[in-house]
């Protein structure tokens, strides 16, 4: 009979133990899931980025090729402003002067859908790494008629880490920009 007491006992002791031991497994484990599923969010952020990078990129390098094609151009084509003309893309044709516009505008274009507040321009500027589309900072074809040309494109990354908040309540982002020497 004592015997039979004491087992009796050494369960009671026991009870709730292995309970314990499996919510403590669960905590560890969603601690790990959790650490996991940061890993994999920060890395479609940076994977976005990249893809952007690379759009802005190639976009560069087309139209640094467009102008490559016909380098007396360099000096008209100092971010040209105006519509595209319909008859640049038909057999009816158009002047050189329009096919540079009409060049230009498309470029744009394609840059505003396929980059986020995407935008570019060409000119003549003897410090390439500064600037942004609220202002290129390019220098005065008349003053540095013989460049470097170079082909600027930004976009706003967008993402949270990039985003100021001023004292009034108002959010900037950064511009990210690609620039190419001609």
């Amino acid at each position: 009979m004592t015997h039979m007491a004491s087992r009796g006992r050494s369960r009671s002791k026991q009870s709730g133990v292995s309970l314990l031991e499996v919510l403590i497994a669960i905590l560890i484990l969603s601690f790990g899931l959790l650490g996991m599923l940061g890993l994999i969010i920060n890395s479609l952020k940076l994977t976005s980025s990249s893809n952007y990078r690379t759009i802005a990129a190639q976009q560069a390098y087309s139209m640094a090729d467009t102008l490559r094609s016909n380098v007396l151009i360099l000096a008209k084509f100092q971010s040209p402003s105006g519509a595209a003309v319909a008859n640049c893309l038909k057999t009816a044709g158009c002047t050189q002067d329009q096919m540079y516009v009409t060049d230009f505008s498309m470029w744009t274009t394609r840059l505003a859908a396929m980059l986020p507040a995407g935008s570019g321009t060409v000119c003549s500027d003897a410090t390439p790494n500064d600037g942004d589309p609220g202002n290129w900072r390019c220098d005065a074809v008349a003053l540095n008629p013989t460049g470097p040309f170079v082909v600027k494109v930004c976009w706003i990354e967008g993402q949270t880490w990039q985003v100021t908040t001023a004292v009034d309540g108002t959010k900037t982002s950064t511009w990210e920009c690609v620039r190419t020497n001609l």
